[in-house]
């Protein structure tokens, strides 16, 4: 662990990021006035704080894990709790599902799209491409709580990795249906596939049931949610290409001992050794730079 990296992120979480703390009245601001909000600045910290630590050989399993619990509690649970104008800034509207499908919405009922949207969109692209899934990676609640539950010791026998050709392919289905289906007939189909809507709190039975089947597959699959429907990723995934920083191999080191892809929770690990220019998604882990023997995998 690098620690005075490590002081310097918790500071800057713990003291500066709530002194930004708004009122939440996004739907009021203007395009660069959404980035003042406190949630897109401890997004902001949390994306380069992550980038910090990954290009340190700093992204250790367990502190990782305390970085997704974070992730959770400010961007899932902070909202809803009696914490005055910090709470309203960490406010779930839009939810990540939402920026990334809503705009469509708007379309195809002849509006214009909010600004708030446009803006954290901008927001998770620029992260994106600064560094692979930089957001989905280290911000985002769904994923954390997903990885989270990955992580609860299960045999190694319920562990499965489904092939990203067909996880990838049924995210595309589902996101050209609701394509379709959204200026042919105004269906919103996502409206029944969203895990988010239970961190509004609320309880009812569809938003229960969505986050239990996401939790309960979560426990063998990594990120499940992630790779087969959510349609964020499937943007990243996109941007992910021409991320500037990413993992990469020195083939030099590289004794092909097969550890980083044995140890590594994601399918993309066998793309990087062969070097191919199309990657499934990376989600910054950093566990397979972590588990080489010969450091031959770095992110930079």
């Amino acid at each position: 662990m690098r620690t005075p990296l490590t002081i310097a992120f918790l500071f800057l979480v713990s003291f500066i990021a709530p002194a930004l703390a708004d009122e939440g009245r996004a739907q009021a601001m203007g395009f660069w006035d959404i980035f003042t909000l406190t949630k897109v600045w401890l997004a902001a910290i949390f994306c380069v704080g992550g980038l910090g630590l990954l290009v340190a050989g700093g992204a250790r399993r367990r502190l990782r894990l305390i970085f997704m619990g974070l992730a959770f509690f400010l961007w899932g649970v902070a909202p809803v709790l009696p914490l005055g104008s910090f709470a309203r800034g960490m406010a779930l509207h839009p939810s990540p599902m939402c920026m990334t499908t809503r705009p469509f919405q708007f379309l195809a009922a002849g509006r214009g799209i909010p600004i708030v949207f446009l803006a954290l969109l901008a927001f998770t692209a620029v992260m994106s491409i600064l560094g692979t899934k930089l957001f989905c990676g280290w911000v985002c609640p769904i994923g954390a709580i997903q990885e989270l539950v990955h992580a609860i010791p299960i045999p190694e026998r319920l562990r499965k990795k489904v092939p990203f050709a067909w996880s990838n392919a049924l995210r595309v289905a589902v996101f050209v249906a609701f394509l379709v289906l959204v200026f042919a007939f105004k269906y919103y189909i996502y409206e029944y596939l969203n895990p988010f809507h239970f961190l509004h709190w609320e309880f009812d039975a569809l938003s229960i049931a969505v986050i239990a089947i996401v939790l309960i597959a979560s426990l063998s699959l990594y990120r499940p949610f992630c790779y087969h429907l959510c349609p964020l990723g499937l943007l990243t995934w996109i941007l992910e290409q021409i991320a500037i920083t990413k993992v990469r191999l020195d083939k030099k080191r590289c004794t092909s001992c097969g550890l980083c892809v044995a140890k590594s929770p994601c399918p993309s690990v066998s793309a990087i050794l062969d070097e191919k220019s199309v990657r499934p998604d990376c989600h910054a882990c950093g566990r397979c730079i972590e588990v080489c023997p010969e450091g031959a995998l770095s992110f930079e």
